[in-house]
């Protein structure tokens, strides 16, 4: 939801995504996804504004959303931050499928995160490795600047989705800490 402009076909994505069962924290979000009314341009053009208000610009940024600005002294991207995560993909053997998304983008780091998990469940031999590098990340990274980051954004939100989405991202950083024991 953080790297995809909300479109109608990218609601209606959020909302078969939404479908399976879902973590009790994500309940208020999968509420806002599913009250989108999708007839009502004015309600899209809303939250278009409110994802280019709040994550891409031009404009000065609430809640700029790259570890790098939350984590320089600058407030800059493309900082030590960004360098850490893409050298942390490299190491798995993942790269970035879009060449216009910086790596410590809140986005991809969350991805990256769930590519950690599904890894933990799925790998055979190879769980306690993939279980290292979660607990790593998460507290090197994820639990070091997305709390303050979904802050921001709960503050500057205009619309019910991006508040929402903001209060599940604390939420699920947290329940990550708590599964993880970070």
């Amino acid at each position: 939801m953080f790297l995809c402009k909300p479109t109608v076909e990218t609601v209606i994505n959020w909302r078969n995504a939404m479908s399976d069962v879902l973590p009790e924290h994500a309940g208020d979000l999968q509420e806002a996804v599913q009250r989108i009314d999708l007839s009502s341009s004015q309600e899209m053009q809303d939250l278009l504004w409110d994802y280019t208000r709040l994550l891409v610009g031009p404009y000065r940024l609430p809640c700029p959303p790259w570890e790098s600005v939350y984590t320089s002294s600058k407030r800059l991207v493309l900082q030590e931050a960004s360098d850490t995560v893409r050298a942390t993909y490299d190491e798995l053997g993942l790269e970035l499928g879009a060449s216009n998304v910086f790596p410590d983008h809140v986005g991809v780091e969350l991805n990256f995160m769930g590519i950690l998990l599904e890894k933990i469940e799925t790998s055979a031999g190879g769980e306690e490795t993939y279980r290292n590098h979660a607990n790593d990340f998460l507290g090197a990274h994820l639990k070091n600047w997305i709390p303050r980051f979904a802050a921001d954004m709960g503050k500057a939100a205009e619309t019910p989705l991006y508040k929402a989405l903001a209060r599940s991202t604390i939420a699920a950083v947290d329940r990550l800490g708590e599964a993880l024991g970070v």
